[in-house]
């Protein structure tokens, strides 16, 4: 299984302990947890995060883009969305949100009725794929 976040954001250097020990955890799981940080050039709209992330959409791979009117998940049901999938792409967006033609060709998810910032949506979205996988693979983490 792997796991690909793809995030319109800067890195951030603080958060970077954090996200490396989910993606260790993750690792014992026989799962890869990758995060991207992708800054596109110039202006930043809708297009141009939609340019920036489109080449990550690939045939065969879920993609999940992180969205406030998204589909919501208890910990249970996301586990068993990941459970059918080798591949999943996440995407964050920047400030400005997705474009229609990009969030039409993903499934959107919420993990919150809140507004979260990019850092810490990534760092929820790790520890939640990791309580996923721990839920898949019988392990008392997620209790």
């Amino acid at each position: 299984m792997t796991y690909y976040i793809y995030a319109i954001a800067k890195p951030n250097p603080k958060l970077t302990p954090l996200v490396v020990h989910y993606q260790r955890q993750c690792q014992q799981f026989g799962a890869k947890l990758s995060v991207l940080d992708i800054n596109p050039k110039g202006v930043h709209t809708k297009q141009s995060y939609t340019k920036a992330l489109q080449p990550y959409l690939r045939a065969n791979t879920l993609a999940l883009a992180l969205h406030p009117m998204g589909n919501r998940y208890t910990s249970e049901s996301f586990s068993q969305l990941l459970s059918g999938h080798a591949r999943v792409h996440f995407f964050i967006a920047g400030a400005f949100g997705f474009a229609p033609e990009f969030l039409n060709q993903c499934t959107s998810l919420s993990l919150s009725a809140l507004t979260f910032s990019h850092e810490i949506a990534k760092l929820v979205l790790c520890e939640q794929i990791f309580r996923a996988l721990s839920l898949l693979n019988h392990h008392p983490y997620h209790k």
